[in-house]
């Protein structure tokens, strides 16, 4: 199946091995493995596994803490891709794209040439006036092109181009003295100056233990969701949390956290899930007294393993020899 994966440990810790990388995982940590990469890991930890359509998000695989605060919000991720959702919720997808946007290059051909210099080597100290002789003009020349043509002076462009690149080193785990040092910054007051003036945050915000998480590191809210099954087999509704209304013709039940509602096979079921809720599909058999997270996860796996024999039978015999 063309799909990428999103890993959230939701306990535990583990080791996940990605292609040729590995990747220490514990409680609060996402990771984004692209489409195409075989990923497994051997671990007790509840990992749970979100698919969504890999045009959606590329990249190497990436791994970001954001603490245990965002379990109940990946949950409900997890619980829309196992209802079929194959996109993304925008705070999620926000939390792996640049949260800073590169500077625009300027328009004019010097200008851009010093631009391109800048940008291949953010700690260049090269002077407005050095570069404005390499190019063969003035200074005032060289600073207006600058102006007007991307809106900064020759010095905001080039802290506008350190802070956009620093943004991705602290999001790779660097430190904030080491993202300032190999940006060009003397010191980390100064890196820390020009973040507040182009971004209106420190740089301590721009790192992995933060990221998406906003000033007071809350997780967005669980949205009401709104699904429509129809299921190729029978399959059951757990309530993880809050509420949920079930509606097919004829028929129409409330569900309470821990309750659980059968979706027969064939059917065009409605589920309406309130905000806050989560409701998690499971296969068909399990009785309610017996359904937890852990048990939900366990479950699909043991789905997604029959498929894959009853698709590829040589596994059973792979498994059995």
């Amino acid at each position: 199946m063309n799909t990428a994966s999103l890993l959230w440990c939701s306990a535990g810790t583990t080791t996940v091995h990605v292609a040729d990388s590995s990747f220490s995982v514990v409680a609060g940590d996402l990771l984004h493995v692209p489409n195409g990469l075989h990923w497994e890991d051997r671990d007790t930890a509840l990992l749970l596994e979100i698919k969504f359509n890999p045009e959606i998000l590329k990249g190497s695989a990436r791994r970001i803490h954001l603490g245990k605060a965002w379990n109940e919000r990946l949950i409900y991720e997890y619980s829309r891709s196992l209802l079929g959702e194959r996109s993304l919720s925008a705070e999620i997808l926000a939390l792996f794209r640049d949260r800073i946007a590169a500077p625009p290059l300027p328009t004019p051909r010097k200008a851009r040439s010093v631009a391109q210099v800048l940008a291949a080597n953010p700690a260049d100290q090269t002077s407005l006036e050095a570069f404005a002789a390499q190019q063969g003009v003035s200074a005032r020349t060289l600073q207006r092109q600058f102006l007007q043509s991307t809106g900064f002076s020759f010095s905001e462009w080039r802290a506008a181009q350190r802070v956009f690149v620093a943004s991705s080193l602290l999001a790779h785990d660097f430190s904030i003295s080491v993202a300032a040092n190999l940006v060009g910054f003397a010191a980390t007051s100064s890196l820390t100056r020009a973040f507040r003036r182009h971004t209106g945050a420190t740089p301590s915000a721009f790192t992995n233990a933060q990221i998406g998480m906003g000033a007071v590191g809350q997780a967005p809210k669980i949205p009401a969701l709104t699904a429509f099954a129809e299921a190729t087999r029978d399959q059951q509704l757990w309530i993880h949390s809050g509420t949920a209304t079930v509606t097919t013709d004829g028929y129409c039940r409330f569900l309470g956290q821990g309750d659980m509602a059968t979706i027969p096979a064939g059917t065009h079921t409605r589920i309406d899930v309130a905000a806050g809720s989560i409701a998690l599909p499971v296969p068909i058999g399990v009785a309610e007294e017996d359904m937890n997270l852990d048990r939900v996860l366990s479950l699909h796996k043991e789905q997604e393993l029959l498929l894959k024999v009853v698709e590829n039978p040589q596994l059973l015999e792979t498994a059995v020899n």
